[in-house]
């Protein structure tokens, strides 16, 4: 399944995160839309974490908007995934915190 995805880039200085805006298309017809915020994650990543060491930050995608034409809601979905690999984000949430990616 051949569909094109556009992101629209936006930053929030005072909250320090990036809100990526995706578009979808397949032959110019529009098959939906999606709104991807992330952010970094404060989190020790040590089960065992002292007060002394480190916090480490971990970068997280938050999904805020996903309005996709059911059948091409996997391909869209895969996509985003990559792209967001591609900036060393591997985690990302639904709003109500549950997990959608790995």
């Amino acid at each position: 399944m051949d569909i094109n995805m556009k992101v629209q880039p936006s930053f929030f200085d005072e909250e320090c995160a990036i809100v990526f805006s995706f578009y979808f298309d397949q032959e110019a017809k529009k098959i939906g839309e999606a709104v991807i915020y992330t952010c970094e994650e404060q989190d020790c990543l040590k089960k065992d974490c002292q007060a002394d060491s480190r916090e480490l930050k971990e970068k997280v995608a938050y999904v805020e908007q996903f309005s996709i034409v059911k059948e091409y809601q996997s391909a869209s979905m895969e996509k985003i995934t990559q792209f967001l690999n591609i900036l060393g984000i591997k985690k990302c949430r639904q709003r109500n915190i549950e997990e959608v990616l790995n």
